[in-house]
């Protein structure tokens, strides 16, 4: 029996642990081999529309990655607007009224057909998403990117998609006749926004004849630290409510449905993974600088917490060296 120590790199963390390996010509292992116990096989179960830890971790390390590889860009918008240092895109699509058909017709028929549009209209490659449901029991989608989306190209098509289920048909008929005193309290239950700004919500809304409802919202990432605060907010752990789905769906119309995904090139990215004693200079470093700050020992592991935008230039540099190199080798394409 051999027992290396190897380390494992990602955009946030470094994590050491022991690696086992066999030798079947040793008596001594062959015993240990046999004596191990063999776990039989999990049958897959249905998910209830609640995400797993293992797919909580998985999803939360491809938007480290997907941030960690973006290049900061410059971005000017179709109405002349400036967006400096952009990084990432996070975009919310919704449901303008009652959800009428299963959540896995929607994400086939309206969430797979935005992404095929976007692919041809702006080159969309890099992106993770992330299915839930509003307080209404409405289906919506949460979606990362490296790519710049524009709010108003991103409506004009989310609307188009889903008046083919009749959503904005929908919606217009229940405005089409109310008033501003009635759009009012229907919209501004609670009193929240000022009269002034649901008066020109109103307007706006009779002006397009109901036909352009508001059912995305677009925000754009320039620092870590809002992109920490997406992830804990929009991307976090299972809510303990009883508004996890719909009432159309159940366990045979949404076995296979997903609950989250990532683009094919996006999920090749796991870790950089060497033997320790083979590590590169870097490695030492970040092993150095944060052992006795960020340390975190598990039973089989020991995982160092490293903030990479908080580095010096020069360990800076070494790390997105390391870690840019890893994802080429896999065809990544950065934006």
């Amino acid at each position: 029996m051999i027992v290396a120590e190897k380390y494992s790199l990602r955009p946030n963390k470094l994590v050491i642990f022991n690696e086992v390996s066999f030798n079947t010509s040793s008596d001594y292992d062959k015993e240990i081999l046999k004596s191990r116990i063999v776990r039989p096989k999990l049958t897959k179960k249905f998910h209830n529309f609640q995400i797993s830890v293992n797919a909580y971790r998985n999803l939360k390390d491809k938007i480290n990655w997907l941030y960690f590889l973006s290049n900061k860009k410059n971005i000017k918008t179709y109405n002349k607007k400036k967006i400096f240092n952009f990084k990432m895109c996070f975009l919310t699509l919704t449901l303008p009224s009652k959800q009428l058909h299963p959540t896995s017709q929607i994400t086939k028929d309206c969430l797979n057909q935005f992404f095929i549009e976007l692919k041809s209209r702006i080159n969309l490659e890099n992106y993770v998403w992330r299915l839930e449901f509003q307080k209404n029991k409405n289906v919506h989608y949460h979606i990362v990117t490296d790519s710049y989306i524009d709010y108003y190209l991103a409506l004009k098509i989310w609307n188009r998609i889903i008046e083919k289920l009749g959503y904005v048909s929908n919606y217009q008929k229940k405005f089409k006749n109310i008033s501003l005193f009635d759009y009012n309290k229907m919209t501004n239950k609670n009193n929240y926004t000022e009269f002034e700004t649901i008066a020109k919500r109103y307007y706006k809304g009779r002006s397009e004849k109901w036909k352009m409802p508001n059912t995305i919202d677009v925000k754009s990432v320039t620092n870590n630290k809002k992109i920490s605060n997406y992830i804990a907010k929009y991307f976090g752990k299972n809510d303990d409510s009883k508004n996890l789905c719909n009432e159309l769906d159940n366990e045979g119309n949404s076995k296979s449905l997903r609950l989250w995904f990532c683009s094919r090139k996006l999920s090749k990215l796991k870790s950089v993974t060497d033997y320790t004693e083979n590590c590169r200079k870097e490695i030492k470093i970040i092993i150095e600088k944060y052992a006795k700050v960020k340390l975190i020992i598990h039973k089989y592991c020991q995982v160092i917490y490293y903030t990479f935008e908080n580095n010096n230039l020069k360990l800076k540099r070494l790390i997105e060296k390391y870690l840019k190199e890893y994802a080429l080798e896999l065809g990544y394409n950065s934006r």
